[in-house]
């Protein structure tokens, strides 16, 4: 039933001014893996605007986001009151890293830290880890809410047929992703039949991946591309 649709839009051309274009600027690891927090943290109104601040993040780390985060270029922003983007603050930025600094600090790179946590954490997913590790403004607290930008970073990061999505981390399973739930995605699947809880938080992010894995077990968040690719036929 969405084949068609997936097929179609599980393809770059359709990202080239997405965050995620900015992450696939990346080579090393490291620097996907922090690029990808950063960029789906800024992920959030109008897509131009996201993409100009994404390359502006990219620009401002010089191109080398291990590199800046541990030589520490990021600490004079920790009392700037200055807008970073829309209601994120320099000293936001100076929160993200800093969590960022103290995970990499500990272990080799965050997917590290992802199995670590689990590890201690056995109850625990990968949305846990992140929320349990990542401590800034514009990072959710808890799984109260729908989680749609980490969802998504965990989408990049995760899903390995390297059309859109980069899939660096080979530990992690695609099963146990959830589908970043946003606006576009609310709208087209109560159009479809695919979410009918009412309030868009958690627990519908929860509903709705059920029923995408009903379509794809072993790969539910593939069907995001074909929820994305609705919005350019309805």
């Amino acid at each position: 039933m969405y084949t068609n649709l997936i097929e179609k839009y599980n393809n770059f051309k359709y990202f080239t001014t997405d965050p995620v274009a900015v992450v696939k600027m990346c080579t090393e690891k490291k620097d996907i893996e922090i690029m990808a927090v950063i960029c789906s943290w800024l992920a959030y109104g109008n897509r131009q605007q996201i993409f100009k601040k994404c390359n502006f993040a990219y620009t401002l780390m010089n191109g080398k986001p291990y590199n800046y985060l541990m030589s520490g270029g990021w600490q004079q922003y920790k009392t700037d009151n200055n807008s970073f983007y829309r209601l994120f603050k320099f000293s936001d930025f100076y929160n993200l890293m800093n969590s960022l600094y103290n995970i990499y600090k500990k272990h080799d790179d965050l997917e590290s830290f992802i199995n670590s946590y689990q590890e201690d954490n056995t109850e625990a997913d990968y949305l846990d880890a992140l929320i349990a590790g990542i401590k800034a403004n514009g990072i959710p607290k808890d799984k109260k809410s729908a989680c749609k930008r980490l969802c998504l970073m965990l989408r990049w990061l995760v899903r390995d047929d390297n059309k859109v999505d980069l899939g660096i981390w080979k530990s992690l399973s695609k099963t146990k992703l959830y589908i970043p739930l946003d606006v576009h995605v609310n709208r087209v699947s109560r159009n479809l039949g695919l979410l009918k809880r009412n309030a868009s938080d958690f627990k519908a992010v929860q509903e709705l991946t059920e029923n995408c894995r009903k379509y794809y077990p072993e790969d539910p968040t593939i069907m995001d591309f074909a929820l994305f690719g609705s919005g350019f036929t309805e």
